[in-house]
């Protein structure tokens, strides 16, 4: 049965400003993020004088110890405050990226991309990403979207301008700037728009503020505690699915530089293209909300990795300029679907009582995922298998996800219907 999906017309000024703060926290982790850290690729590389596996494997093994902390430190999203948990991070990516202005040593430089990935691409996504899951009910594909395209309004904009930037002012410097943004000017606003939000995991379905509380009054998924989580058979089926994208378009973005040799293209003429992926991640991130809210995210989990597949496709077969637009439409599409699916599924899934500890989970795996993708690929290319060749084997392992959830998919809905019970009950 389809849900009610009411217009965001009906959102009061308090919904809007936790969305808004939503969308800046998003924003925020661009730090830590694979498409800016990549910016500063070919400039660390010959800093250290690493090769692209080296480099590679350096970064898959911050990001893993990264990846590990997190799955613990998730849990204090279902403890404390989601503004105070939200400053307290954005603080830590500001001190980090201080450090990666400063770093020396190799030593250093693995520490400071741990940090960078834990604080922006771990912590600070998690958190929004289950705020706007929480707080939000008849909404909650849309919030989540809306929140999602902080993310993608920065990759749209700052990889070109980074490019420039490091030719300017020196790469160092560009992360002195991004440390300034964040504590003089996101930081204040996260501080103003959160002043409302709950102050407790769980208070969100009490506040009069909240119209979606009439909604969800009671929280639910209580038995879904972390250790039987991990023992649910829908968790492995659905996990391998949601780190292919995170895996893929990281390898890609990550090695863009090779990538750009590899097909004779000006590397300042791939990263003026981003405002296609970016573009393509906002728009099909808003219409995968309004899917999600229709139809619930569980329904439409088999289609989002197809478009994927057929990118690596385009990146395999094409080597014209004008694949590069072309295939990051794709890669958008997937990865743009992907926040209000994987968002929505988890609450559809596992309610919302834990759901701050069983993101943490995800999160944590799809940051493990943007680990490996880099560190295999560099590893391949070192070997003489370069991108264009891994490609059809990317493209074959989102065709085979995407037929394993319509197999499924009928198991994904009887657990969906068993957490709305508790909601009702």
């Amino acid at each position: 049965m389809n849900q009610k999906s009411p217009p965001l017309s009906q959102l009061n000024k308090t919904q809007i400003q936790w969305i808004g703060a939503g969308f800046l926290i998003t924003l925020s982790s661009l730090p830590g993020q694979t498409i800016f850290i990549a910016q500063f690729n070919s400039s660390l590389r010959e800093f250290f004088s690493l090769s692209h596996g080296e480099f590679g494997g350096l970064y898959t093994l911050s990001t893993l110890a990264s990846s590990a902390v997190l799955i613990f430190a998730g849990g204090l999203v279902d403890r404390l405050s989601t503004r105070v948990m939200a400053l307290l991070c954005m603080l830590g990516l500001a001190l980090v990226s201080i450090s990666m202005a400063n770093v020396t040593n190799i030593f250093m430089l693995g520490f400071v991309i741990f940090g960078l990935r834990f604080f922006g691409q771990g912590m600070l996504g998690l958190i929004a990403m289950t705020a706007m899951s929480r707080w939000f009910h008849r909404f909650r594909g849309r919030a989540l979207s809306l929140a999602q395209m902080g993310g993608a309004s920065g990759e749209a904009v700052f990889p070109f301008l980074i490019t420039l930037a490091i030719g300017i002012i020196g790469w160092r410097q560009v992360w002195v700037l991004a440390a300034v943004a964040l504590v003089l000017i996101l930081m204040p606003l996260i501080f103003f728009l959160l002043r409302k939000a709950p102050t407790q995991s769980h208070d969100s379905a009490k506040l009069n503020s909240n119209p979606d509380a009439e909604i969800q009054a009671k929280p639910s998924g209580q038995k879904w505690v972390r250790s039987r989580v991990l023992r649910d058979p829908i968790f492995w089926l659905i996990l391998p699915g949601f780190m292919a994208p995170w895996a893929i378009n990281t390898l890609f973005i990550f090695h863009q530089a090779h990538l750009s040799v590899l097909k004779g293209w000006d590397i300042t003429t791939f990263t003026a293209f981003f405002p296609i992926l970016s573009l393509s991640v906002v728009l099909m991130s808003l219409g995968a909300g309004v899917l999600v809210d229709r139809f619930g995210a569980w329904r439409i989990l088999p289609f989002y990795l197809i478009p994927q597949g057929i990118g690596c496709i385009l990146i395999g077969l094409l080597d014209p300029v004008w694949t590069i637009p072309a295939f990051f439409v794709f890669f958008g599409t997937t990865m743009g679907t992907s926040g209000p699916i994987v968002g929505a599924l988890l609450t559809e899934l596992y309610g919302t009582v834990h759901l701050g500890t069983i993101r943490a989970l995800i999160t944590s795996a799809l940051v493990l995922a943007s680990a490996l993708g880099p560190g295999l690929a560099g590893w391949w290319i070192d070997i003489g298998f370069d991108l264009d060749g891994q490609a059809f084997v990317y493209a074959a392992y989102c065709f085979g996800m995407a037929g394993l959830f319509f197999v499924f998919q009928k198991s994904f809905g009887k657990r969906v219907k068993e957490i709305q019970a508790e909601e009702t009950r």
